[in-house]
Protein backbone atom coordinates (compact mmCIF):
# COMPACT_ATOMS: atom_id res chain seq x y z
CA UNK A 1 0.00 0.00 0.00
CA UNK A 2 1.08 3.40 -0.90
CA UNK A 3 2.06 5.64 2.06
CA UNK A 4 -0.15 8.50 0.93
CA UNK A 5 -3.22 6.46 0.85
CA UNK A 6 -5.89 8.34 3.32
CA UNK A 7 -9.50 8.02 4.59
CA UNK A 8 -12.10 9.98 2.74
CA UNK A 9 -14.71 11.69 5.06
CA UNK A 10 -17.36 8.97 3.89
CA UNK A 11 -14.88 6.42 5.20
CA UNK A 12 -14.23 8.02 8.66
CA UNK A 13 -17.89 8.73 9.28
CA UNK A 14 -18.70 4.67 8.32
CA UNK A 15 -15.81 3.67 10.92
CA UNK A 16 -17.31 5.21 13.52
CA UNK A 17 -21.06 4.39 12.96
CA UNK A 18 -19.49 0.87 12.51
CA UNK A 19 -18.12 0.67 16.03
CA UNK A 20 -20.79 2.58 17.51
CA UNK A 21 -23.76 0.22 16.01
CA UNK A 22 -21.97 -2.77 17.16
CA UNK A 23 -23.32 -5.34 19.83
CA UNK A 24 -24.59 -2.45 22.36
CA UNK A 25 -27.32 -1.87 19.77
CA UNK A 26 -28.60 -5.28 20.15
CA UNK A 27 -27.35 -6.55 23.51
CA UNK A 28 -29.10 -4.00 25.01
CA UNK A 29 -32.14 -4.68 23.35
CA UNK A 30 -34.04 -6.63 26.37
CA UNK A 31 -31.86 -5.52 29.28
CA UNK A 32 -32.01 -2.22 29.20
CA UNK A 33 -36.16 -2.09 28.44
CA UNK A 34 -36.08 -4.89 31.59
CA UNK A 35 -34.31 -1.59 33.73
CA UNK A 36 -36.01 1.48 32.33
CA UNK A 37 -39.58 -0.22 30.46
CA UNK A 38 -40.06 2.63 27.67
CA UNK A 39 -37.44 5.23 29.37
CA UNK A 40 -35.05 2.80 28.05
CA UNK A 41 -35.21 5.01 24.58
CA UNK A 42 -35.07 8.04 26.63
CA UNK A 43 -31.83 7.36 27.95
CA UNK A 44 -30.02 6.94 24.91
CA UNK A 45 -31.06 10.69 24.30
CA UNK A 46 -30.23 11.63 27.93
CA UNK A 47 -26.92 10.03 27.79
CA UNK A 48 -26.41 11.79 24.27
CA UNK A 49 -27.24 15.19 25.39
CA UNK A 50 -24.63 14.24 28.65
CA UNK A 51 -21.84 13.74 26.13
CA UNK A 52 -22.57 17.04 23.67
CA UNK A 53 -20.14 18.90 25.38
CA UNK A 54 -17.97 15.97 25.41
CA UNK A 55 -18.27 15.41 21.73
CA UNK A 56 -17.95 18.99 21.14
CA UNK A 57 -14.38 18.91 23.22
CA UNK A 58 -12.98 15.79 21.08
CA UNK A 59 -13.85 17.60 18.16
CA UNK A 60 -11.97 20.80 19.24
CA UNK A 61 -8.99 18.37 20.08
CA UNK A 62 -8.66 17.28 16.83
CA UNK A 63 -8.62 20.69 15.26
CA UNK A 64 -5.91 21.75 17.37
CA UNK A 65 -4.07 18.36 16.55
CA UNK A 66 -5.14 16.54 13.01
CA UNK A 67 -2.32 14.64 12.79
CA UNK A 68 -2.40 13.78 16.61
CA UNK A 69 -4.78 10.93 18.61
CA UNK A 70 -5.27 10.38 22.42
CA UNK A 71 -1.89 10.55 23.11
CA UNK A 72 -1.05 13.95 21.91
CA UNK A 73 -4.32 15.02 22.98
CA UNK A 74 -3.18 14.33 26.88
CA UNK A 75 0.73 14.90 25.99
CA UNK A 76 0.68 18.06 24.25
CA UNK A 77 -2.01 19.64 27.13
CA UNK A 78 -0.33 18.23 30.37
CA UNK A 79 2.21 15.97 29.51
CA UNK A 80 3.92 13.04 28.36
CA UNK A 81 2.89 10.80 30.95
CA UNK A 82 -0.63 12.09 30.71
CA UNK A 83 -0.49 11.11 27.18
CA UNK A 84 1.24 7.43 27.58
CA UNK A 85 -1.85 6.77 29.79
CA UNK A 86 -4.62 8.10 27.48
CA UNK A 87 -3.60 5.77 24.91
CA UNK A 88 -2.55 2.89 26.96
CA UNK A 89 -6.10 3.03 29.28
CA UNK A 90 -7.76 3.32 26.07
CA UNK A 91 -6.19 0.63 23.95
CA UNK A 92 -6.53 -1.89 27.04
CA UNK A 93 -10.25 -1.42 28.41
CA UNK A 94 -11.56 -1.11 24.71
CA UNK A 95 -10.84 -4.52 23.73
CA UNK A 96 -13.26 -5.78 26.06
CA UNK A 97 -15.93 -4.17 23.81
CA UNK A 98 -14.73 -6.50 20.87
CA UNK A 99 -14.33 -9.45 23.27
CA UNK A 100 -18.20 -9.19 23.84
CA UNK A 101 -18.99 -8.53 20.33
CA UNK A 102 -17.34 -11.76 19.61
CA UNK A 103 -18.35 -14.02 22.13
CA UNK A 104 -21.77 -12.41 21.87
CA UNK A 105 -22.29 -13.32 18.16
CA UNK A 106 -21.09 -16.68 18.53
CA UNK A 107 -23.32 -18.09 21.05
CA UNK A 108 -25.69 -16.39 18.62
CA UNK A 109 -24.71 -18.22 15.83
CA UNK A 110 -24.23 -21.95 17.77
CA UNK A 111 -27.97 -21.11 18.99
CA UNK A 112 -29.78 -20.91 15.19
CA UNK A 113 -27.09 -22.74 13.55
CA UNK A 114 -27.31 -26.38 15.32
CA UNK A 115 -24.69 -27.72 13.78
CA UNK A 116 -22.39 -25.42 15.65
CA UNK A 117 -24.03 -26.16 18.92
CA UNK A 118 -21.83 -28.86 19.46
CA UNK A 119 -18.34 -26.53 19.26
CA UNK A 120 -16.56 -25.05 22.00
CA UNK A 121 -18.01 -21.38 22.03
CA UNK A 122 -14.35 -20.22 23.73
CA UNK A 123 -12.88 -21.96 20.73
CA UNK A 124 -14.71 -20.22 17.91
CA UNK A 125 -14.32 -17.20 19.68
CA UNK A 126 -10.58 -17.83 18.67
CA UNK A 127 -11.23 -18.88 15.60
CA UNK A 128 -13.67 -15.28 14.47
CA UNK A 129 -10.55 -13.48 16.66
CA UNK A 130 -7.92 -14.96 14.61
CA UNK A 131 -9.26 -14.43 11.58
CA UNK A 132 -9.92 -10.75 12.27
CA UNK A 133 -6.16 -10.39 13.17
CA UNK A 134 -5.57 -11.74 9.78
CA UNK A 135 -7.11 -9.26 7.86
CA UNK A 136 -5.96 -6.34 9.81
CA UNK A 137 -2.79 -7.46 8.74
CA UNK A 138 -4.08 -5.85 5.39
CA UNK A 139 -3.50 -2.42 3.80
CA UNK A 140 -6.09 0.35 5.26
CA UNK A 141 -7.76 0.64 1.91
CA UNK A 142 -8.77 -2.92 2.57
CA UNK A 143 -9.61 -2.60 5.49
CA UNK A 144 -12.00 0.31 4.83
CA UNK A 145 -14.17 -1.71 2.03
CA UNK A 146 -14.71 -4.98 4.78
CA UNK A 147 -16.28 -2.63 7.24
CA UNK A 148 -18.63 -0.94 4.24
CA UNK A 149 -19.63 -4.85 3.75
CA UNK A 150 -20.59 -5.15 7.53
CA UNK A 151 -22.32 -1.58 7.77
CA UNK A 152 -24.27 -3.09 4.91
CA UNK A 153 -25.43 -5.76 7.01
CA UNK A 154 -25.75 -3.99 10.10
CA UNK A 155 -28.20 -1.58 8.55
CA UNK A 156 -30.79 -4.50 7.62
CA UNK A 157 -32.37 -5.78 10.76
CA UNK A 158 -31.62 -2.14 12.59
CA UNK A 159 -33.85 -0.61 9.86
CA UNK A 160 -36.50 -3.86 10.07
CA UNK A 161 -36.92 -3.37 13.28
CA UNK A 162 -37.63 0.30 13.55
CA UNK A 163 -39.97 0.25 10.30
CA UNK A 164 -41.81 -2.83 11.57
CA UNK A 165 -42.07 -1.99 15.42
CA UNK A 166 -43.20 2.00 14.44
CA UNK A 167 -45.74 -0.39 12.05
CA UNK A 168 -46.86 -1.96 15.23
CA UNK A 169 -46.83 0.77 17.52
CA UNK A 170 -48.80 0.85 20.41
CA UNK A 171 -49.42 4.24 21.99
CA UNK A 172 -50.77 2.18 25.50
CA UNK A 173 -47.07 1.11 26.00
CA UNK A 174 -46.04 4.75 26.72
CA UNK A 175 -48.32 4.88 29.60
CA UNK A 176 -47.03 5.31 33.14
CA UNK A 177 -47.18 1.70 34.08
CA UNK A 178 -44.36 1.28 31.61
CA UNK A 179 -42.26 4.04 33.38
CA UNK A 180 -39.47 1.91 35.42
CA UNK A 181 -37.55 5.63 37.13
CA UNK A 182 -36.12 3.67 39.39
CA UNK A 183 -33.62 1.68 36.97
CA UNK A 184 -33.65 4.58 34.56
CA UNK A 185 -30.11 5.72 35.81
CA UNK A 186 -28.69 1.93 35.87
CA UNK A 187 -29.13 1.97 32.01
CA UNK A 188 -26.37 4.66 31.84
CA UNK A 189 -23.23 2.60 31.64
CA UNK A 190 -25.11 0.05 28.99
CA UNK A 191 -26.10 2.78 27.43
CA UNK A 192 -22.68 4.67 27.21
CA UNK A 193 -21.38 1.55 25.60
CA UNK A 194 -23.94 1.89 23.18
CA UNK A 195 -22.73 5.13 22.05
CA UNK A 196 -19.44 4.89 21.96
CA UNK A 197 -17.26 4.68 18.62
CA UNK A 198 -17.47 8.08 17.90
CA UNK A 199 -14.17 8.60 18.98
CA UNK A 200 -12.41 6.17 16.48
CA UNK A 201 -10.80 8.55 14.07
CA UNK A 202 -9.27 9.90 17.17
CA UNK A 203 -7.09 6.77 16.67
CA UNK A 204 -6.89 7.16 12.73
CA UNK A 205 -6.39 10.75 12.89
CA UNK A 206 -3.27 10.66 10.70
CA UNK A 207 -4.93 8.64 7.50
CA UNK A 208 -7.91 10.42 7.14
CA UNK A 209 -7.97 13.17 4.54
CA UNK A 210 -7.65 16.62 5.88
CA UNK A 211 -7.92 15.62 9.59
CA UNK A 212 -8.32 18.68 11.08
CA UNK A 213 -11.98 19.38 9.12
CA UNK A 214 -12.41 16.15 7.90
CA UNK A 215 -11.79 14.33 11.51
CA UNK A 216 -14.60 16.90 13.46
CA UNK A 217 -17.18 16.38 10.80
CA UNK A 218 -16.82 12.77 11.07
CA UNK A 219 -17.00 12.66 14.78
CA UNK A 220 -20.07 14.80 14.71
CA UNK A 221 -22.04 13.03 11.88
CA UNK A 222 -21.40 9.76 12.59
CA UNK A 223 -22.99 10.03 16.30
CA UNK A 224 -25.53 12.14 15.09
CA UNK A 225 -26.90 9.34 12.99
CA UNK A 226 -26.24 6.31 15.52
CA UNK A 227 -27.54 8.02 18.28
CA UNK A 228 -30.74 8.60 15.92
CA UNK A 229 -31.04 4.88 14.83
CA UNK A 230 -30.20 3.53 18.50
CA UNK A 231 -33.00 5.86 19.59
CA UNK A 232 -35.46 4.96 17.04
CA UNK A 233 -34.63 1.45 17.50
CA UNK A 234 -35.21 0.84 21.17
CA UNK A 235 -38.47 2.78 21.12
CA UNK A 236 -40.20 1.34 18.06
CA UNK A 237 -39.38 -2.13 19.87
CA UNK A 238 -40.83 -1.23 22.75
CA UNK A 239 -43.71 0.34 21.18
CA UNK A 240 -44.83 -2.93 19.10
CA UNK A 241 -44.07 -4.87 22.28
CA UNK A 242 -44.43 -3.26 25.50
CA UNK A 243 -43.52 -5.17 28.48
CA UNK A 244 -43.56 -8.29 26.62
CA UNK A 245 -40.23 -7.93 26.07
CA UNK A 246 -39.50 -7.42 29.50
CA UNK A 247 -40.44 -10.89 29.46
CA UNK A 248 -37.38 -12.25 27.09
CA UNK A 249 -33.92 -13.51 28.25
CA UNK A 250 -31.59 -11.53 25.31
CA UNK A 251 -32.69 -9.88 22.55
CA UNK A 252 -32.39 -13.30 20.43
CA UNK A 253 -36.07 -13.97 21.60
CA UNK A 254 -37.34 -10.05 20.27
CA UNK A 255 -36.78 -10.38 17.00
CA UNK A 256 -38.75 -13.75 16.02
CA UNK A 257 -41.82 -11.84 18.64
CA UNK A 258 -41.53 -8.55 16.57
CA UNK A 259 -42.31 -10.91 13.34
CA UNK A 260 -44.73 -13.17 15.25
CA UNK A 261 -46.46 -9.60 15.81
CA UNK A 262 -46.53 -8.66 12.03
CA UNK A 263 -47.77 -12.08 10.70
CA UNK A 264 -49.72 -13.47 13.49
CA UNK A 265 -51.39 -16.83 12.65
CA UNK A 266 -47.63 -17.68 10.93
CA UNK A 267 -45.58 -18.83 13.40
CA UNK A 268 -43.37 -21.17 11.50
CA UNK A 269 -42.80 -17.96 8.90
CA UNK A 270 -42.05 -15.56 12.08
CA UNK A 271 -39.31 -17.74 13.86
CA UNK A 272 -37.84 -18.29 9.98
CA UNK A 273 -37.53 -14.62 9.53
CA UNK A 274 -36.76 -13.87 13.28
CA UNK A 275 -33.77 -16.31 12.83
CA UNK A 276 -32.16 -14.86 9.41
CA UNK A 277 -32.57 -11.31 11.29
CA UNK A 278 -30.96 -12.54 14.44
CA UNK A 279 -28.47 -14.53 11.95
CA UNK A 280 -27.73 -11.29 10.19
CA UNK A 281 -27.20 -9.50 13.79
CA UNK A 282 -24.84 -11.82 14.71
CA UNK A 283 -22.65 -11.25 11.52
CA UNK A 284 -22.97 -7.96 11.52
CA UNK A 285 -21.87 -6.93 14.90
CA UNK A 286 -18.94 -8.73 14.32
CA UNK A 287 -18.22 -5.84 12.25
CA UNK A 288 -17.92 -3.11 15.44
CA UNK A 289 -15.47 -6.22 16.66
CA UNK A 290 -13.85 -5.28 13.84
CA UNK A 291 -13.54 -1.81 13.66
CA UNK A 292 -12.55 -1.74 16.89
CA UNK A 293 -9.16 -4.27 16.61
CA UNK A 294 -8.52 -2.16 13.13
CA UNK A 295 -8.22 1.03 14.92
CA UNK A 296 -7.52 0.67 18.10
CA UNK A 297 -3.65 -0.99 17.12
CA UNK A 298 -2.80 2.75 16.27
CA UNK A 299 -2.74 3.58 19.90
CA UNK A 300 -0.25 0.95 21.01
CA UNK A 301 1.94 1.77 18.07
CA UNK A 302 1.78 5.73 18.90
CA UNK A 303 3.28 4.56 22.56
CA UNK A 304 5.55 1.95 21.34
CA UNK A 305 7.01 4.72 18.74
CA UNK A 306 7.52 7.25 21.50
CA UNK A 307 9.50 4.11 23.17
CA UNK A 308 7.06 4.55 26.06
CA UNK A 309 6.75 0.40 26.64
CA UNK A 310 9.44 -2.52 26.83
CA UNK A 311 10.29 -3.82 23.35
CA UNK A 312 8.87 -0.28 21.57
CA UNK A 313 11.73 -1.06 18.54
CA UNK A 314 9.31 -4.78 18.43
CA UNK A 315 5.86 -3.44 18.55
CA UNK A 316 6.67 -0.39 16.11
CA UNK A 317 7.47 -2.49 13.27
CA UNK A 318 5.36 -2.60 10.08
CA UNK A 319 4.37 -4.77 7.71
CA UNK A 320 4.70 -4.32 3.86
CA UNK A 321 0.71 -2.93 3.79
CA UNK A 322 2.72 -0.34 6.82
CA UNK A 323 0.44 -1.96 8.99
CA UNK A 324 1.94 -2.58 13.25
CA UNK A 325 1.41 -5.94 12.73
CA UNK A 326 3.22 -6.68 16.52
CA UNK A 327 0.21 -4.31 17.84
CA UNK A 328 -2.64 -6.06 16.14
CA UNK A 329 -1.20 -9.61 17.68
CA UNK A 330 -1.34 -8.46 20.91
CA UNK A 331 -4.68 -6.99 20.77
CA UNK A 332 -5.53 -10.77 19.81
CA UNK A 333 -3.57 -11.86 22.84
CA UNK A 334 -5.38 -9.26 25.39
CA UNK A 335 -8.43 -10.28 24.05
CA UNK A 336 -8.10 -14.23 24.85
CA UNK A 337 -6.96 -13.05 28.24
CA UNK A 338 -10.40 -11.13 28.87
CA UNK A 339 -12.40 -13.53 27.60
CA UNK A 340 -10.96 -16.27 30.47
CA UNK A 341 -11.05 -13.55 32.94
CA UNK A 342 -14.69 -12.62 32.05
CA UNK A 343 -16.46 -16.07 30.63
CA UNK A 344 -18.05 -14.01 28.39
CA UNK A 345 -20.07 -12.14 31.45
CA UNK A 346 -21.60 -9.23 28.47
CA UNK A 347 -22.42 -6.86 31.26
CA UNK A 348 -18.69 -6.25 33.12
CA UNK A 349 -17.48 -6.06 29.83
CA UNK A 350 -19.65 -3.89 28.57
CA UNK A 351 -18.96 -1.28 31.64
CA UNK A 352 -14.89 -2.00 31.77
CA UNK A 353 -15.31 -0.90 28.10
CA UNK A 354 -16.94 2.64 29.27
CA UNK A 355 -15.32 2.90 31.48
CA UNK A 356 -11.91 3.07 29.86
CA UNK A 357 -14.02 5.07 27.08
CA UNK A 358 -14.94 8.18 29.74
CA UNK A 359 -11.10 8.11 31.81
CA UNK A 360 -9.86 8.60 28.09
CA UNK A 361 -12.26 11.14 27.63
CA UNK A 362 -11.96 12.82 30.94
CA UNK A 363 -8.07 13.00 30.19
CA UNK A 364 -8.18 14.71 26.73
CA UNK A 365 -11.00 17.10 28.13
CA UNK A 366 -9.07 18.21 31.10
CA UNK A 367 -6.04 18.58 28.49
CA UNK A 368 -8.17 20.81 26.06
CA UNK A 369 -8.93 23.01 29.49
CA UNK A 370 -4.92 23.00 29.65
CA UNK A 371 -4.37 24.30 26.51
CA UNK A 372 -7.28 26.69 26.88
CA UNK A 373 -5.67 28.43 30.03
CA UNK A 374 -2.09 28.03 28.23
CA UNK A 375 -3.40 30.35 25.72
CA UNK A 376 -4.80 32.87 28.00
CA UNK A 377 -8.59 32.43 26.04
CA UNK A 378 -11.19 34.36 27.01
CA UNK A 379 -13.45 32.83 30.04
CA UNK A 380 -16.44 31.36 27.66
CA UNK A 381 -13.77 29.28 26.11
CA UNK A 382 -13.53 27.43 29.05
CA UNK A 383 -16.93 26.62 29.06
CA UNK A 384 -16.91 23.80 26.75
CA UNK A 385 -14.44 21.45 28.68
CA UNK A 386 -15.70 22.46 32.16
CA UNK A 387 -18.52 20.99 31.05
CA UNK A 388 -17.26 18.04 29.53
CA UNK A 389 -15.70 17.68 32.60
CA UNK A 390 -18.55 17.71 34.71
CA UNK A 391 -20.23 15.07 32.02
CA UNK A 392 -17.08 12.49 32.08
CA UNK A 393 -17.12 12.67 35.96
CA UNK A 394 -20.61 11.73 36.20
CA UNK A 395 -20.13 8.62 33.98
CA UNK A 396 -17.26 7.96 35.70
CA UNK A 397 -18.70 7.31 38.32
CA UNK A 398 -21.59 5.42 37.40
CA UNK A 399 -19.56 3.41 35.56
CA UNK A 400 -17.55 2.43 38.63
CA UNK A 401 -20.46 1.64 40.35
CA UNK A 402 -21.63 -0.26 37.73
CA UNK A 403 -18.49 -2.38 37.72
CA UNK A 404 -18.74 -3.29 41.64
CA UNK A 405 -22.18 -4.34 41.24
CA UNK A 406 -21.71 -7.07 38.76
CA UNK A 407 -18.03 -8.10 40.34
CA UNK A 408 -13.94 -6.95 40.55
CA UNK A 409 -12.55 -9.84 38.71
CA UNK A 410 -12.36 -8.02 35.07
CA UNK A 411 -12.12 -4.84 36.85
CA UNK A 412 -9.31 -6.39 38.54
CA UNK A 413 -7.65 -6.95 35.06
CA UNK A 414 -8.37 -3.78 33.62
CA UNK A 415 -6.60 -2.33 37.29
CA UNK A 416 -3.07 -5.07 36.39
CA UNK A 417 -2.66 -3.82 32.80
CA UNK A 418 -2.41 -0.17 33.86
CA UNK A 419 0.01 -1.31 36.80
CA UNK A 420 1.57 -2.79 33.92
CA UNK A 421 2.00 -0.08 31.79
CA UNK A 422 3.03 1.89 34.23
CA UNK A 423 5.83 0.26 35.23
CA UNK A 424 6.80 -0.29 31.70
CA UNK A 425 6.20 3.18 31.08
CA UNK A 426 9.03 3.85 34.20
CA UNK A 427 11.05 1.21 32.70
CA UNK A 428 11.13 2.93 29.53
CA UNK A 429 12.30 6.33 31.14
CA UNK A 430 14.75 4.71 33.07
CA UNK A 431 16.83 3.58 30.03
CA UNK A 432 16.63 6.23 28.54
CA UNK A 433 18.12 8.31 30.72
Amino acid sequence: MSNDYKLSLPAAILININIMLGAGIFLNTVEVAKRAGVLGALSYTFVGMLLLPLIASIAALMRLYPSGGFYTFAQQGIGTMAGFLNAWIYFTGKLASSTIIIHASVTTIQQLIPVLASLNTFALDALILSLFIALNMLDIKAGSSIQKMFIFFKSLPILFAILVGLYLFNPGNLSEAHHLWQGFSSTFPLVLYATMGFEATCSLSDKIKNPSVNGPIAIYTSYGIALLLITLYQLAFYGALGSDLLTFDTYRDAFPALCARLVPGLPHAAQTIGGFFNIAIAISALGGAYGILFSNAWNLYTVARNKHIVGSAFFSRLNRYNIPFMCIIAEGVLSIIYLIISQGNQVALQQIAALSATITYTISVLALLMVTKQRALPFRSLLLPLCGLVSCSLLVIRCVMGLIAVGTGVLALFATLLVIGLGMYHTALLAKS
